[in-house]
């Protein structure tokens, strides 16, 4: 090989480990990610990462501003009220049913399921995001003895009862698997729940510096969610036009109408489940994060050949507790305020590069740990082919999987006058929880419920921040939602007052 191919060769490598380090340090001044489907990635203040890690002043000194020295460093403190709204959002898999159950019904591939509204579910109703609620699939599997619920099936004047006296006429209740009863499309006996979610509060974040490159943040703030059941969708009608009804007379149409969909609430008070709207205001998270960062100068007594520029590795270390009210688990519709009661510990890592007088890019990775806790009441399924709703609840311990989060950033400092700008690229990876029973009962499957608790998210921040003075400014951001698997299609708008002091 020539010294010429030789030459190119090492060029070529060096570029892609550029690349590489680029699109492995992503994201942005996240700290750490959140459990919160609703709300995965909660941000604190409009500011971009430097002014966050109180940066600006020493980036002023070295691109030799003549305001440098009317900036503050020590203390940057952040009041953001915001407003995040969703009607939407995407299943675990993107299709409309689970792919767990498409074995049972010889179907390859969820995708190959119909919804009402196309081939593909790409947006589906909040209140579907696990599946839709089976009505018909209560009166499956076995009775568990450690059930922290009363026993519908005791009761023979129950509703659960009369509906399974009258579809499985001598049939013994906790004996019933049979699949083809159940609709894989979740047509025949499903409901579906469009909701309407709305959060409404203000977050707060303090910035310190506590020697050179060193310093924290403390970051907290309140909400209250709404969170409304717009709609009653019983699907089951639907399902004739389908083709899906079971080939069985005695389960039919009408009869599923009369015993199961019409007496929702009746079943909801027989199992201890709340179907009903809620509207609830807590305190969310409280963090604090460990940081260190600082400003390498490169190339800066190169020859003008060479671009100047200021290459700035960071790391925190940080830990978030959740004082806020936890969701209780019978509330079908309740979405959870920060992390629902558990805490958590994790570490960011990344790199930005700041060239003057023209953008700065990088990004950065990290990583969430969460702690394990119980919750007493909790609805877990006795059959694998029960969704959403479940008629048994038991008390359990969940530890939640680690969160994984990636991104890119770019960003301009007072590119019109005083105002700068960013935009942020961001991808949440939520692994697989573990879910515990306090008492052993092979009546309950809560292998269901860990393969359901994964999810991802991409979103955008774009962020504007305008200085009305060179310590105070007023700041505007925008999260985006892109795509999502098994999460809301969250939309949050903030507003920010930030001073420097």
């Amino acid at each position: 090989m020539t010294l010429y191919k030789q030459n190119i060769f090492l060029s070529l490598n060096i570029f892609l480990c550029v690349i590489f380090l680029l699109f492995s340090f992503t994201l942005l001044r996240a700290d750490l990610t959140s459990l919160a489907r609703n709300d995965a990635y909660p941000v604190f203040t409009t500011l971009n990462f430097d002014e966050t890690l109180l940066l600006t002043k020493q980036q002023e000194y070295y691109k030799k501003r003549d305001d440098a020295d009317k900036k503050k460093d020590r203390f940057c403190f952040s009041i953001s009220p915001f407003g995040q709204n969703a009607n939407q959002g995407t299943k675990i898999k993107g299709h409309p049913c689970r792919t767990a159950d498409c074995s049972d019904f010889n179907i390859p591939d969820c995708s190959t399921c119909i919804p009402l509204d196309g081939p593909v579910a790409i947006n589906n109703a909040l209140g579907d995001l696990t599946g839709r609620s089976g009505m018909l699939a209560l009166l499956y599997g076995k009775i568990p003895t450690s059930a922290t619920n009363p026993n519908p099936f005791k009761d023979s004047k129950s509703y659960l009862s009369m509906a399974f006296s009258q579809f499985f006429v001598g049939e013994t209740p906790g004996t019933i698997s049979d699949a083809q009863f159940i609709d894989p499309l979740q047509l025949f006996s499903y409901y579906s729940f469009p909701l309407n979610y709305r959060k409404r509060g203000v977050r707060f974040q303090l910035a310190c510096k506590i020697y050179d490159d060193f310093g924290f943040t403390i970051q907290t703030g309140a909400s209250s969610i709404r969170q409304v059941v717009e709609a009653r969708i019983n699907l089951t009608n639907a399902s004739e036009n389908a083709g899906n009804i079971p080939f069985n007379e005695d389960i039919n149409i009408a009869d599923v109408n009369q015993y199961l969909m019409n007496v929702l609430d009746n079943i909801a008070e027989e199992i201890n489940l709340n179907i009903n709207d809620l509207n609830q205001a807590s305190m969310e998270e409280v963090r604090f994060n460990l940081f260190w960062r600082h400003a390498f100068e490169i190339n800066n007594d190169k020859t003008p050949e060479w671009a100047q520029f200021l290459c700035i590795p960071y790391f925190e270390a940080s830990g978030s507790i959740s004082p806020g009210e936890v969701r209780k688990p019978n509330q079908l519709f309740a979405a959870p305020f920060g992390n629902n009661g558990h805490s958590s510990a994790g570490c960011t890592a990344g790199i930005n590069f700041d060239f003057p007088d023209t953008i700065e890019f990088g990004g950065e990775v990290g990583f969430t740990h969460f702690f394990k806790k119980s919750f007493c009441d909790y609805p877990v399924p006795s059959s694998k082919f029960q969704t959403t709703i479940f008629p048994f609840q038991t008390n359990v311990s969940i530890q939640p999987g680690n969160n994984w989060h990636f991104g890119f950033r770019i960003a301009a400092y007072h590119f019109l006058e005083n105002l700068s700008t960013y935009f942020e690229w961001l991808v949440i990876d939520h692994k697989k929880d573990k879910i515990c029973l306090e008492v052993p009962d092979d009546a309950f499957l809560p292998y269901i419920l860990e393969e359901l608790s994964t999810f991802k998210t991409k979103m955008g921040n774009l962020g504007f921040n305008y200085d009305v003075s060179p310590n105070i400014g007023l700041g505007f951001l925008w999260q985006i939602p892109f795509s999502q698997r098994n999460t809301y299609r969250s939309s949050t708008v903030m507003g920010g007052i930030n001073i420097t002091f």
